[in-house]
């Protein structure tokens, strides 16, 4: 069946996230598939300095696309905690913007952050995926619109490196990783894609987990006589993302963190494809 999945990072984490003021942390992990988009993460949000831990969105639907986006990092900007920011950032864009779209909006995001976080969030790696679905000359199709702060990663850790002061956006699946899936003649209707960001163990921790937890589920898929099979609906492929995120939480309940860094109720916006979007990964021959 292809890859289960190609689980794709983009400045991986494994550095301790330093927050300060700026209460934050978590993973969040976009999704990319025939069957729809996927944007999730999990609820805990959490401070360096504290053993308290609430639940907050980190989880927003973009009501002008069929889109959604997921933050790690820090969960202020300004005096303003997200769950108050985020949807008014969107509000504004869409009222001062006569034909909004999905770059758009991540590049009015991106200016919105450098014109309003303070120095010592900006010191916080923070990363936000936009994730949805883009009309334009080559048609409906998937994009991944990447805004964050930081610049690279370190080859040996794993940790985020270079914090910059200004944020920057990049579009990493339609141009970058799709175009390279076509240039290497890649045919698999149940091919998809992850990407994931956030605090560094737990990051890292999952993706471990996926790597094992992909060899066990082909294993159960082709038992000769089981009837157990691979997702066949964006809300299968959820239930498969929902309990990944759980087990995460799972081992943070169970360990030595002031606080679970990872935890909660997962929050997963399913993106169902527009009827003309553009099959991905299809025999063309």
């Amino acid at each position: 069946m292809g890859v289960w999945p190609n689980r794709h990072a983009d400045l991986s984490a494994a550095v301790s996230l330093v927050l300060v003021e700026s209460p934050g942390v978590t993973l969040i992990i976009s999704i990319i598939s025939n069957y729809g988009i996927l944007q999730a993460s999990d609820s805990n949000v959490t401070r360096s300095d504290s053993t308290d831990v609430r639940s907050d969105p980190k989880v927003f639907r973009l009501p002008f696309a069929d889109a959604a986006l997921g933050l790690a990092g820090s969960y202020r900007v300004g005096r303003k905690r997200i769950d108050s920011w985020m949807p008014e950032c969107i509000d504004k864009y869409q009222m001062e913007d006569d034909s909004p779209s999905l770059p758009g909006f991540a590049e009015y995001l991106r200016l919105c952050l450098d014109a309003e976080m303070t120095d010592i969030q900006r010191s916080v790696p923070t990363l936000i995926h936009i994730a949805g679905y883009l009309t334009d000359e080559s048609g409906t199709h998937p994009v991944l619109y990447f805004v964050r702060n930081a610049g690279s990663i370190n080859e040996r850790t794993g940790a985020y490196e270079d914090i910059a002061y200004n944020f920057q956006v990049s579009e990493d699946f339609w141009k970058r990783d799709y175009q390279s899936d076509l240039e290497e003649g890649i045919v698999d209707h149940d091919r998809y894609r992850t990407y994931f960001n956030g605090t560094p163990d737990g990051r890292i921790a999952f993706y471990y987990f996926g790597q094992i937890f992909d060899g066990f589920l082909r294993s159960v898929w082709n038992h000769p006589t089981w009837n157990f099979r691979a997702p066949r609906s964006l809300a299968e492929l959820a239930a498969i993302i929902d309990l990944e995120i759980r087990t995460i939480g799972t081992l943070y309940r169970v360990s030595d963190y002031p606080a679970p860094l990872v935890g909660g109720e997962p929050q997963i916006a399913e993106i169902v494809p527009p009827t003309e979007a553009t099959p991905l990964w299809a025999d063309l021959a």
